[in-house]
């Protein structure tokens, strides 16, 4: 099929007149929501089981928090691990799937990095027991708290937001 260069630019018309629309609505700042702001406290609860659902997630929370940062907020951040996400941050590989091992390895790489820009990371002891996985067997990056639950209800009665990742 041979486009003429008028087809080419009638095309090309036609994808920006649909796509400006586009572009324009995710270039939106997120100014009125957060006017007047100066900090910003979020407790992420972490329970899926999927590795890349998980994966795909914690990539998105990684980026709110950057996003939150980059707009001048001051943001204190903790993720809590519960339920099948707990089996993602443990040493050792036996505890997921073989096929699941990539995911692992990036979530991982993610929990580190969370660690070193500050972010508190906990894993819930029940879940973990519900899982029959030994607590040295996690991350040394995370911290283990009795309940989640109770974790969740303190950091939410402080103030913190919550936000779920189920």
């Amino acid at each position: 099929m041979k486009i003429t260069i008028l087809k080419l630019i009638t095309i090309m018309s036609i994808i920006c007149l649909f796509a400006g629309p586009l572009i324009a609505k995710t270039s939106h700042d997120n100014a009125q929501a957060l006017q007047e702001l100066k900090q910003a406290h979020v407790y992420f609860d972490v329970n899926l089981k999927e590795d890349e659902l998980l994966t795909f997630r914690l990539e998105m929370l990684g980026r709110t928090i950057t996003m939150m940062a980059d707009a001048g907020l001051e943001v204190t951040a903790v993720i809590g691990f519960r339920g099948g996400a707990s089996r993602f941050i443990t040493r050792d590989d036996h505890y997921v799937l073989e096929e699941d091992m990539t995911n692992k390895k990036k979530i991982q790489d993610m929990v580190r990095r969370f660690a070193a820009e500050g972010i508190t990371l906990e894993q819930c002891a029940v879940a973990a027991d519900i899982l029959d996985i030994p607590y040295e067997d996690f991350m040394p990056e995370i911290t283990i708290v009795g309940n989640g639950y109770v974790s969740l209800i303190g950091y939410q009665a402080q103030g913190y937001a919550v936000v779920p990742m189920d």
